[in-house]
């Protein structure tokens, strides 16, 4: 059966709201899923009994840290959300995400590009919060880029002029978090951190599992993180990171662009059911 543990709603900056997201994995033939939006656990609340027949959900958060300077995604899953500290990073980060894409948007009108956050929030009318994807699609509407990938490409990437860099948080810290939460932590789409010395010490942390399956790695890249996590006795898990973003890969879920088989994370599975 197919199975998908990485993807975005409007909680944090996919396009989907969290009831919309589900309807569609279930179209897709999706049996079971997580919702990962980055520092957010909020799309669990707007899902009902009804959204949450047919379909196995599990709880799932995409965490920002950093690792010698370099941005690293850790997944945290089935942790309990009502847990405080869990609760109390949430709150923190949502503030500072609003904050950090206020001051990107001030930066892109002081570069010349006429946007404002005013028109963000006025655009976005949907949007629980908002990330990068969305200022993109602003310089979209307004004629500066032709695409999101454009716009990350050229303005809202560490180089460019528009770019506010996250609050540092250490991948230490978001696994300490997890576990204290009850939780699995994992090491997102390992491929992404572009340098596999630093994967390789990253996995001297208490990781519980490797992303070996991601949208992002070929099959060369799935072959060789799979031996990164068998030679440490790491589970693997697999994620489309679907954010529903036109030009963003990918674009659909499940039948169609990025398949994962539930026998490729069986043991994956078992820990996410006995967590």
């Amino acid at each position: 059966m197919l199975v998908d543990f990485h993807m975005h709603t409007n909680v944090s900056d996919g396009t989907y709201m969290p009831r919309d997201l589900v309807a569609l994995a279930k179209e897709k033939q999706i049996q079971a899923m997580s919702i990962t939006d980055h520092d957010e656990v909020g799309a669990y609340g707007q899902l009902t009994t009804a959204d949450r027949t047919g379909i196995q959900i599990y709880h799932g958060c995409e965490f920002s840290t950093y690792y010698h300077e370099k941005e690293v995604h850790v997944l945290g899953y089935q942790f309990s959300l009502d847990h405080p500290e869990l609760q109390d990073y949430i709150s923190h980060f949502k503030e500072v995400r609003r904050s950090r894409i206020h001051k990107m948007v001030n930066k892109c009108a002081e570069a010349g590009y006429a946007i404002s956050y005013e028109e963000l929030v006025n655009t976005f009318t949907d949007a629980v919060s908002f990330g990068r994807p969305h200022i993109a699609q602003l310089l979209i509407k307004h004629g500066y880029v032709k695409t999101v990938g454009e716009a990350f490409n050229t303005m809202l990437n560490p180089n460019g002029p528009c770019f506010v860099p996250k609050e540092k948080y250490a991948p230490q810290q978001a696994i300490d978090l997890i576990h204290r939460a009850g939780g699995i932590a994992v090491l997102a789409h390992p491929k992404l951190v572009e340098n596999d010395t630093y994967v390789h010490e990253l996995l001297e942390l208490p990781f519980d599992g490797v992303e070996v399956y991601h949208s992002s790695h070929f099959k060369d890249d799935s072959s060789k993180y799979h031996k990164f996590a068998t030679d440490r006795g790491l589970l693997i898990s697999g994620g489309s990171d679907f954010h529903g973003i036109q030009d963003r890969f990918p674009e659909s879920i499940g039948l169609g662009e990025y398949e994962i088989q539930s026998e490729w994370v069986a043991e994956f599975m078992k820990a996410l059911q006995g967590a």
